[in-house]
């Protein structure tokens, strides 16, 4: 029997394998090959337990716990805004501090037509005197729970094992509202709504609402 073999990389790298039925003695022998050990499975980092909501979902999530319309002429066009600068991916080790800017944008104007709608704003803090000074308004615990109260109970998740103690939550917004509400008697009329805005954009613009 005769074969051709073509030269295609030259007499040095060129190879071709040959095996008889019969040789000599011998039928049907030939040495198998060791298999490759495979190499070590890469290591890589193991991905976070919590995320990020995206821009849509912060949208939604804002307009939910405020009860505010998404679709209210300052929100939609505040949302429009800064809806490029909001998280895209849920990967949380991706968050960068224009996130954060363009959170605390449209949560404080989500807090803003929240307060500034005189109807909403009773229902949602039922108690307050928004009429009354600042000085006055926020002077014992019982007056800042008006405001906290609600707050943390439609921002805050239950019983979740990877969020802030509510209790802390608690105290550093009280502690926000005493400072803010510092004027005494100087204090500007339209004071005490602002300071409600303050106090619920500081929490809607927070890790509290963006982790999932």
């Amino acid at each position: 029997l005769g074969a051709v073999v073509p030269l295609e990389r030259g007499p040095d790298t060129d190879e071709f394998f040959l095996t008889f039925e019969v040789l000599g003695s011998h039928s049907n022998v030939r040495t198998e090959p060791v298999p490759l050990t495979p190499a070590p499975p890469p290591d890589v980092p193991r991905p976070p337990d919590i995320g990020l909501r995206v821009f849509d979902e912060i949208n939604a999530t804002m307009a939910e716990v405020t009860g505010v319309s998404p679709m209210a002429p300052e929100v939609l066009r505040t949302f429009q805004t800064v809806r490029q600068q909001l998280p895209t991916v849920e990967n949380i080790e991706g968050f960068l501090a224009a996130h954060q800017v363009a959170i605390a944008q449209l949560s404080i104007e989500y807090c803003n037509a929240l307060v500034d709608d005189t109807g909403l704003r009773a229902s949602y803090f039922p108690g307050v005197d928004f009429s009354a000074p600042a000085g006055t308004a926020f002077a014992t615990q019982v007056q800042r729970n008006l405001v906290l109260d609600p707050l943390l109970a439609r921002v805050m998740g239950q019983n979740l094992a990877s969020q802030p103690d509510p209790a802390d939550v608690r105290t550093e917004l009280g502690s926000l509202m005493t400072r803010l509400s510092a004027c005494g008697t100087s204090c500007p009329a339209e004071r005490t709504p602002t300071i409600v805005k303050s106090v619920c954009a500081a929490l809607l613009g927070s890790a509290v609402m963006a982790v999932q």
